[in-house]
C-alpha cells in the first residue's frame, strides 16, 4: 500500500504516544528531546515523507494556538511583578542578540577564509533575527520538576512568549533590506518597530476583550471552547491583513481572555474544560513539531558543514551572554536584583526551536545566502534543544538553584493528607444525616477519622514552627483567600448584585494587593 498523508498521520500520532508512554515509565530524559530523538532515528527509514516543516504549517497552523495556550496560562501576577526583566529581555535582549550575532560572525568568518566568499553583514545580522528568539519548553519542564524559585522561571516564560513576537517584528526589517534591498533608516525601522509590534499588540487586545465578553453571554462549554478557538485564528489572521504582528497579537489574545475572560465569563465547570482542551492541543502540537524537528535536523550534513554550524552555535552563544549581561544591570536599577548564577541559566537556559527554523524556511530560495542560513540555525536548535535542554537539570543541581526544602515537601506531603481526611470526615458526616449507614458504624468510623485527624493537624502544627514552612504557609493561605475574594466579586457582579464600574474598582484594589505582596516575596 502506498504511503499517504492519512497514513503518515495516524503514524505520528501512535509515535507521540508511544514516546510520552516511554519516557513516563523507562526514562528521565525531557519528552520534547525525546521526541527529537525518535524523529532522528525514524528519518533513516523514510516513514514520513509527505511531513515536513513549512513556514506556512507553522505559522498559519500551529503557532497560533501555542502562542495562545502559553498566553492563555500565562500567570499574570507573576508576570506583572516581573514585567521590567521581561520586558527588558525580551525587546532589548533579542535586538541586542541579533546584532551581537551578525557582527560577531562579520568579523570572524574572514578569519577562518570558509570557502573564501565574503559574507555581507546584512545576511549575518538576518541570521541573528531568525536565531534570537528563545523556546525553552523542555526547561520550564525541568523547572516545575526541580522546583526552582517562581521569579526564575517567570522571567523566562515571559520572555520566551513576548521575543517570539519581536524576533518576527526584527525579521521582518532586516529582511526587507537583505532580500528586497529596501534603503535602510534609523527612523524608519523604528517606526516600523513600534507600528507592528504595538500595533499587533493593540489588535490581540481589543479581539481578546471582544470575546472574553461574549462568552460572558454564554454558559455551554462547547461554545465557549469553540469560541477561544475562533479568537486565536481570527487574531492571527486579522492581524496579518492590516500588516502588524499576528504573533504578538495572538499573545495579547490569550492574555485578555486568560486572564479577564475566563474571570468575568466562564463558569468553573467551563474554566476547567477550556484549560483540559488547550492543554491537550499544546501537547499534541509541540509533540509534532519536536518530532518534526528531529526529521528535518536528520537531513543536515553536519560534517560538511561543521564549520559554519561551529561558528553558528558559538555566535548564539556569544549573543545571549553578552545580551544577558548588558541587560541584566539595567534590570538591577529598575527592579530587584538579578543574582549572577541566574545569568547563568537565563544563558544557558536559552535555547532555541520550532520558530527559528520557521523564519529560516521562509526565507525565499532565492536568496543567495538561504543554505548557509539555514544549514546554521539547523544546527544551532539541534545543539541548544538536545546539549543544552539535556544538561540544563546538572546546572541546576551545580549552581543549587531549585530543589524543595525537605520540611517543604514534608508538609506538602502531610498537607495532602489532611485534606483527604477532612474531605472523608465530611462524607463520612453525609452519609450519617441520610441514614446511609447505621449509627453503630458510624461512631466507629468516626472514631477512626477523629484519631487519624488529631494526628494529622498535630503534625502540621509541628512542621509550621520551622520558618520558612509558615511563610510558605501564609503566602499560599494568602493567596487563596485573594482569589475567593475575587471570585466572589465576579459572581456578584454576574448576578447584578453590584454593578460592574464598583466591582472592577473592588477587583483592581485587590489586584494591587495581590501585586504588593508578590514583590515583597523573597526570590
Amino acid at each position: 500500500m502506498e504511503s499517504s498523508i492519512e497514513v503518515e498521520i495516524v503514524v505520528l500520532m501512535m509515535v507521540i504516544v508511544s514516546v510520552a508512554m516511554s519516557v513516563r515509565y523507562f526514562s528521565k530524559l525531557p519528552y520534547t528531546i525525546a521526541l527529537i530523538f525518535a524523529g532522528i532515528i525514524l528519518s533513516f527509514f523514510h516513514t514520513f515523507p509527505d511531513i515536513q516543516l513549512t513556514p506556512e504549517l507553522i505559522f498559519h497552523i500551529l503557532l497560533p494556538p501555542l502562542l495562545f495556550e502559553a498566553a492563555f496560562n500565562l500567570n499574570a501576577n507573576e508576570s506583572k511583578a516581573n514585567i521590567k526583566p521581561i520586558l527588558i529581555y525580551a525587546v532589548f535582549g533579542v535586538i541586542v542578540s541579533t546584532f551581537v550575532i551578525g557582527f560577531f560572525l562579520y568579523t570572524i568568518f574572514p578569519m577562518f577564509h570558509i570557502n573564501n566568499q565574503v559574507i555581507p553583514l546584512v545576511a549575518l545580522l538576518l541570521f541573528g533575527a531568525v536565531i534570537s528568539s528563545t523556546d525553552p519548553i523542555s526547561v520550564l519542564a525541568i523547572f516545575k520538576e526541580l522546583g526552582v524559585p517562581t521569579r526564575l522561571s517567570s522571567i523566562i516564560e515571559g520572555e520566551s512568549l513576548l521575543n517570539d513576537g519581536i524576533s518576527v517584528v526584527i525579521f521582518g526589517i532586516i529582511s526587507s533590506i537583505a532580500i528586497e534591498h529596501h534603503q535602510f533608516s534609523l527612523i524608519e525601522g523604528i517606526k516600523d518597530f513600534v507600528i507592528v509590534a504595538f500595533g499587533g499588540a493593540i489588535v490581540g487586545t481589543i479581539l481578546g476583550l471582544t470575546f472574553s465578553r461574549i462568552t460572558a453571554l454564554i454558559d455551554d462549554h462547547l461554545i465557549e471552547i469553540t469560541l477561544t478557538t475562533v479568537v486565536t485564528y481570527l487574531t492571527y489572521i486579522i492581524a496579518e491583513y492590516f500588516e502588524v504582528s499576528g504573533v504578538i497579537a495572538v499573545i495579547f489574545a490569550g492574555l485578555m481572555v486568560g486572564n479577564y475572560g475566563v474571570k468575568i465569563g466562564m463558569s468553573p465547570t467551563t474554566r476547567v474544560s477550556v484549560k483540559d482542551f488547550w492543554e491537550y492541543i499544546a501537547f499534541v502540537i509541540n509533540s509534532v513539531v519536536f518530532f518534526i524537528i528531529g526529521l528535518e535536523v536528520s537531513k543536515i550534513d553536519f560534517f560538511s558543514n561543521y564549520y559554519y554550524i561551529a561558528l553558528g552555535i558559538v555566535a548564539v552563544l556569544v549573543g545571549r551572554v553578552v545580551s544577558i549581561i548588558v541587560l541584566t544591570p539595567i534590570i538591577s536599577i529598575l527592579d530587584k536584583q538579578i543574582e549572577v548564577k541566574w545569568q547563568s541559566i537565563f544563558i544557558w537556559g536559552g535555547v532555541r526551536g520550532a520558530l527559528a527554523m520557521a523564519l529560516a524556511l521562509a526565507i525565499p530560495k532565492e536568496y543567495e545566502y538561504r543554505d548557509m542560513i539555514l544549514i546554521m540555525t539547523f544546527g544551532v536548535v539541534g545543539f541548544s534543544l538536545i546539549i543544552q535542554g539535556l544538561s540544563i537539570g546538572k546546572l541546576l543541581s551545580l549552581l543549587r538553584i531549585g530543589g524543595k526544602d525537605k520540611k517543604l515537601e514534608k508538609y506538602e506531603y502531610e498537607k495532602g493528607k489532611l485534606i483527604a481526611l477532612s474531605k472523608a470526615s465530611q462524607e463520612l458526616e453525609l452519609m450519617y444525616q441520610e441514614a446511609l449507614i447505621s449509627e453503630q458504624v458510624y461512631k466507629t468510623l468516626l472514631q477512626y477519622q477523629t484519631h487519624n485527624l488529631n494526628t494529622a493537624k498535630n503534625i502540621m502544627e509541628e512542621l509550621v514552627q520551622d520558618s520558612n514552612v509558615r511563610d510558605y504557609e501564609f503566602k499560599t493561605s494568602l493567596k487563596r483567600l485573594y482569589s475567593k475574594q475575587k471570585d466572589s466579586i465576579q459572581d456578584a457582579m454576574k448576578h447584578g448584585i453590584i454593578s460592574n464600574a464598583s466591582g472592577e474598582k473592588l477587583i483592581a484594589l485587590i489586584n494591587k494587593e495581590i501585586l504588593h505582596s508578590y514583590s515583597n516575596k523573597n526570590s
